[in-house]
């Protein structure tokens, strides 16, 4: 019982994340196969990666602080490093 729970969480866990990217692709240049391939890259799941657009956007926070908290998303920089990278 508890094996079918944990293959219904990770195909709930893909479906999220080709939304998220689909998403991201719609609103940049990036094309979805290219952020999938990013988030991949650095084992970066979309609540993580929503946590860490969530800290980018706080406007309370100075940008020490977000530079602070970077540090405790496990590879936060290097997705925002790979994202920029594709950006420009």
């Amino acid at each position: 019982m508890n094996n079918q729970w944990q293959k219904k969480a990770k195909q709930a866990q893909k479906e999220t994340d080709a939304a998220l990217s689909n998403q991201i692709a719609q609103l940049s240049s990036i094309k979805q196969q290219e952020i999938n391939q990013l988030l991949a890259e650095n084992s970066m799941n979309t609540a993580d990666f929503n946590q860490l657009i969530k800290l980018i956007k706080d406007q309370t926070k100075s940008n020490n602080d977000k530079i602070k908290a970077l540090s405790n998303i496990q590879n936060g920089l290097e997705i925002l490093v790979g994202l920029v990278g594709k950006l420009i």
